[in-house]
């Protein structure tokens, strides 16, 4: 997930410019300086497996701490039978943390172990369920700095279904995305081939370059990228990995997509697995970044930009010192609440998009 970040040190501040946002703000602002936002958060002590916070998929936990090597954190999630369940770490902010991803059943058996699965130090577990019921992933860190990671959990296909007609895909919730399927038992569309093939959907939500792999040894596969249910054709393959196929496609507009794989000649199926992903670009940067009062507390204030979803703010007191997580805005402006330190403060925003 692209990001962007301004660091800022807090000297003199700014005279404060006023808007009918910022006017409505301190409205609210004189009943509470708290208010409550839709993202999941880490609760302690989720140590052990029976202290597991209570996630969903498809929930982010954003910027969860791993204080001290001994320190682990615990979630607790539904997956249905036969449900592909992925689980990722990923950087908050500028985070560097080397985390290990430990996957449990609900009788705490172990599945799945994933070290730097997702580039970096950063892990992976990609799993098929086995039955419907509770899951708990673990996450651990492997070295004494950056501590902080955000861990992402996602069900792809939540339940399940047929999936070899155009009109009826199945969707791809966010990029980069993994799965396993077959052709075999699968009706053979009015599009492509003659042989049987299925359907997945996604939504690009930014011009972005996309990748799609589709890997077979069993049958000779074909893949083919359309802006349209079995129309619009913009690129296939028949070529890639291992007698599977690749495609590249360059500069995709925002909107939706349909991916079809299927045999290259009439009456080929077989088992795949199935990548796809996107070069995306950068976050725009949440800047500049102006510091003024209000109650004798940091306001923090932004221009509008377009793209990023919501922002996190971090706080030290050296700019050679640790970053503390202090809060997340879907505004362009945010308030400290701890107040300023008796000595020089330093702020970092950093701007999280969509994609």
């Amino acid at each position: 997930m692209p990001r962007a970040h301004l660091t800022i040190e807090i000297i003199s501040p700014q005279p404060l410019r006023w808007s009918l946002t910022k006017t409505l703000f301190f409205a609210g602002l004189l009943l509470s300086w708290t208010a409550a936002f839709p993202f999941v958060t880490e609760s302690e002590p989720n140590n052990t497996i029976a202290q597991a916070d209570r996630i969903q998929c498809g929930d982010t936990v954003y910027c969860a701490l791993l204080d001290g090597l001994g320190d682990l954190d615990h979630f607790r999630f539904a997956a249905v039978a036969q449900d592909s369940i992925i689980v990722f770490t990923e950087s908050c902010g500028d985070s560097l943390t080397n985390t290990v991803l430990v996957l449990f059943d609900n009788h705490d058996s172990l599945l799945a172990v994933n070290d730097n699965g997702n580039g970096g130090g950063f892990s992976r577990i990609r799993y098929r369920s086995l039955y419907s019921g509770d899951y708990v992933v673990r996450v651990l860190r492997q070295s004494f700095y950056d501590s902080v990671y955000s861990l992402v959990v996602v069900c792809p296909r939540g339940v399940p279904e047929a999936y070899d007609l155009c009109s009826s895909p199945r969707i791809i919730p966010s990029l980069p995305y993994s799965d396993s399927g077959s052709t075999r038992n699968a009706t053979d569309s009015d599009c492509g081939t003659a042989a049987p093939d299925v359907f997945y959907k996604f939504y690009n939500p930014v011009r972005s370059h996309v990748m799609v792999t589709v890997c077979s040894n069993p049958f000779d596969a074909r893949v083919q990228l359309m802006a349209q249910c079995c129309g619009g054709p913009l690129d296939d393959a028949s070529e890639g990995c291992e007698r599977g196929a690749e495609i590249t496609y360059l500069n995709a507009v925002e909107g939706d997509y349909y991916i079809m794989v299927e045999g290259t000649l009439p009456g080929e199926v077989g088992e795949f697995s199935i990548s796809v992903d996107a070069i995306m670009p950068g976050c725009p940067e949440p800047g500049p970044v102006v510091l003024t009062t209000i109650g004798g507390y940091p306001f923090l204030d932004w221009p509008e930009v377009a793209g990023p979803s919501y922002f996190i703010v971090w706080q030290t007191t050296s700019l050679s010192g640790y970053w503390e997580h202090l809060g997340v805005t879907f505004t362009t402006y945010f308030v400290d609440s701890t107040g300023f330190s008796g000595t020089r403060k330093f702020y970092h925003v950093t701007a999280m998009c969509p994609w």
